[in-house]
C-alpha cells in the first residue's frame, strides 16, 4: 500500500470518524482527505509533479499533516525540515534537497528570510498564517478553494521514494535518508500491530512531527488504524497533562524525561487519566523507580522501543509483558526485521557478546539523498550499520550498550555509556544524565558523569558514585561527576557528547 493510499482507505470506511485535534480544531478522516485532494490538485497545477521535493517548515499542527499526504498523492517526495536549525543549517539542507516549493507556517517566515538570499534555488512559497504574505500563495484558500476537478491520486511502485528526512549530523553534516513507501507502511502496520494500536484508541503526538517517532510511528499509524491523533503544538508538561485528561488520550510515545517531569507535575494528582492504557518511550533507559511510578499512579503498561531515521523508525519493541523480566533490553525485532551482531571486521559474533548493531527488513532506507559514498558505507547489501553497540541474548532480546563512538576504554576495560546512565537514573534525585571519557594519567580514560538534577533535588557526586557502586563494576563507576542544569542538545535533541568532553574537567579526578 502507498502512504497516501492509508488516508484513502480510512477515509473511505471511516469518513466521519474524528482523525485529527490541534487545539479546539477537529477534523475528520473524510475532511482531511478533501483538504488533502484540493491542495495536491494546487501542487499539481504549479507544476509539482512524481519525484519532486516538496519541504515542510512547519510546527506541529495539522497543515502538517495535509501537506504530508497531499504531496504523497502526487507522487511527490516529502522533505520535513527540523523547525529547530539555524539558518546556516536550513542553507544546507534545502540546497542539498533542491525543493521545488516550501510549505511554511507563519512562526517560520521571518526565519526563511533570513536564509532564502543563501538559497541556489528559488523554490515557491505556500504560507500557513492567519492571513495571506506577499509573494507566496496562502494554505488556508488552497485546502478549503472549491475546485472544478482534482488531481487524480497516483499509482507507482511501493519502493518509490516517499520521504528524505535528514539525521541530525553529530557526526557531520546531516545527512537525507530517503524513505521508500515501502518502508513507511512497513513501520505504520508494524507499530499498530506490536504497540497495540486499536480503531477506537487516541494518541497524543508531543514529540516533533519532522521526526520518525511523531510522523510514522504516531501519525501514519494512526491513520493506518483508523484511531484519533491529538496534536501538541509546542510542549510544555502541564499542557501535556491537560490534553492527556481532555481527550481521554490511551496511548503516548515520548523520551523518559518527559515521563519523569509528568510524575512530579503538581497537575497530575488532579488530572483524570484514567484512559490511559499504555506508555511507550525511546530514546534513553528509564529507570526501575519511573516504571513502577508510572504503573502505581497511572496504571498503564510500558512499552520500550528502538529505531534510527534509517529504520523508518521501528527496529524493536518491547513486549508490556516482558519489561520488568527484561528491563534493560529494547526488545525484539519487529515483524520483518534481521538482525546481527558484528566485530569490527563484519564477522557474526556469538549470542551475548557486544557488537556493532546491523539491522535488514523492509523498514530499512535503501540511500541517502546526494550521498552514494555514504549509502555504500552505511547501507551495503541492504543491512544498516548502525553505530550502536548492543548485544542479543538467547531469546533475542537486545540490549544497547553505546554508540561506536562513545564508548570509554579504562585501561584496557570497555565501558559502555548506556549501562553507566542507567545506574546512575537509579538514583530518584537525577533527572537527567550523560556521561563521557576523562583523560588520566594513568588508566588513559575514566568515567566522568554530567548529571541535571530532578526537580527541587539536590544530589552530590558521592551519592551519584554510591547508587553506583551498588549497581556495576567498580571501574564503571563515575570517577567524577558535574551538575548541570541541562544537557546540550543538537537540533535534534540529541545530546552533544562532543560538547561534553570540552566541559570535562582536566587533570585527573581526586582519588576516592
Amino acid at each position: 500500500m502507498l502512504v497516501h493510499e492509508i488516508l484513502e482507505y480510512t477515509a473511505a470506511r471511516l469518513p466521519d470518524k474524528t482523525a485529527l485535534i490541534e487545539g479546539d480544531q477537529e477534523m475528520s478522516f473524510g475532511h482531511v482527505l478533501s483538504q488533502v485532494t484540493n491542495l495536491s490538485t494546487r501542487l499539481s497545477e504549479m507544476g509539482i509533479d512524481r519525484g519532486d521535493r516538496v519541504a515542510l517548515l512547519l510546527p506541529n499542527c495539522i497543515e502538517f499533516c495535509v501537506a504530508y499526504f497531499a504531496i504523497l498523492r502526487l507522487g511527490a517526495i516529502v522533505v520535513p525540515l527540523n523547525n529547530r536549525l539555524s539558518p546556516k543549517e536550513f542553507v544546507y539542507i534545502v540546497n542539498d534537497a533542491a525543493p521545488r516549493a516550501i510549505i511554511l507556517g507563519y512562526q517560520f517566515w521571518e526565519t526563511f528570510r533570513q536564509f532564502k538570499n543563501e538559497l541556489k534555488i528559488t523554490p515557491d512559497l505556500i504560507y500557513a498564517g492567519e492571513a495571506p504574505k506577499e509573494g507566496a500563495l496562502f494554505f488556508a484558500e488552497i485546502v478549503e478553494a472549491p475546485l472544478a476537478s482534482s488531481a487524480e491520486s497516483i499509482r507507482f511502485g511501493s519502493d518509490e521514494p516517499a520521504c528524505i528526512m535528514y539525521t541530525s549530523g553529530t557526526t557531520g553534516l546531516p545527512k537525507g535518508a530517503v524513505m521508500s513507501h515501502r518502508n513507511v507502511f512497513t513501520n505504520a502496520r508494524n507499530a499498530g500491530a506490536h504497540m497495540g494500536y486499536r480503531e477506537r484508541d487516541t494518541t497524543l503526538i508531543v514529540v516533533p512531527l519532522f521526526h520518525v517517532t511523531g510522523l510514522n510511528t504516531q501519525l501514519v499509524a494512526f491513520f493506518y488504524t483508523g484511531g484519533t491523533t491529538v496534536i501538541m503544538r509546542a510542549y510544555d508538561t502541564g499542557g501535556m497533562i491537560e490534553l492527556l485528561a481532555r481527550h481521554k488520550v490511551t496511548t503516548m510515545i515520548t523520551v523518559p524525561t518527559v515521563y519523569k517531569l509528568m510524575l512530579v507535575h503538581p497537575s497530575v494528582e488532579k488530572a483524570d487519566l484514567s484512559a490511559l492504557r499504555d506508555l511507550s518511550y525511546g530514546g534513553a533507559p528509564m529507570d526501575t523507580e519511573t516504571i513502577n511510578a508510572l504503573r502505581k499512579k497511572l496504571g498503564v503498561d510500558l512499552f520500550n522501543a528502538y529505531g534510527l531515521t534509517e529504520t523508518s523508525s521501528l527496529a524493536t519493541c518491547m513486549p508490556a509483558c516482558d519489561t520488568d523480566r527484561k528491563g534493560a533490553s529494547v526488545g525484539l525485532p519487529v515483524s520483518g526485521i534481521q538482525l546481527r551482531v558484528v566485530d569490527f571486521s563484519g564477522n557474526d559474533l556469538p549470542c551475548g557478546s557486544i557488537g556493532e548493531l546491523w539491522i535488514k527488513g523492509p523498514n530499512v532506507v535503501r540511500s541517502y539523498w546526494n550521498k552514494p559514498e555514504a549509502t555504500a558505507a552505511n547501507l551495503a547489501d541492504g543491512w544498516l550499520r548502525t553505530g550502536d553497540f548492543a548485544r542479543i541474548d538467547d531469546e533475542g532480546f537486545v540490549y544497547i550498550a553505546d554508540r561506536k563512538k562513545d564508548m570509554i576504554n579504562r585501561g584496557g576495560e570497555n565501558v559502555y555509556s548506556i549501562e553507566v546512565e542507567s545506574a546512575i537514573l537509579a538514583n530518584p534525585d537525577v533527572l537527567e544524565t550523560a556521561v563521557v571519557p576523562r583523560s588520566h594519567s594513568i588508566f588513559g580514560e575514566v568515567v566522568h558523569a554530567f548529571v541535571v538534577p530532578a526537580p527541587g533535588r539536590n544530589p552530590t557526586q558521592e551519592e551519584i558514585i554510591r547508587t553506583c557502586r551498588n549497581l556495576i563494576a567498580d571501574y564503571k563507576v563515575p570517577a567524577s561527576v558535574s551538575f548541570v542544569k541541562e544537557l546540550p542538545r543538537n537540533p535534534g535533541g540529541k545530546v552533544i557528547k562532543a560538547r561534553l568532553r570540552e566541559l570535562v574537567p582536566p587533570g585527573d579526578p581526586p582519588r576516592s
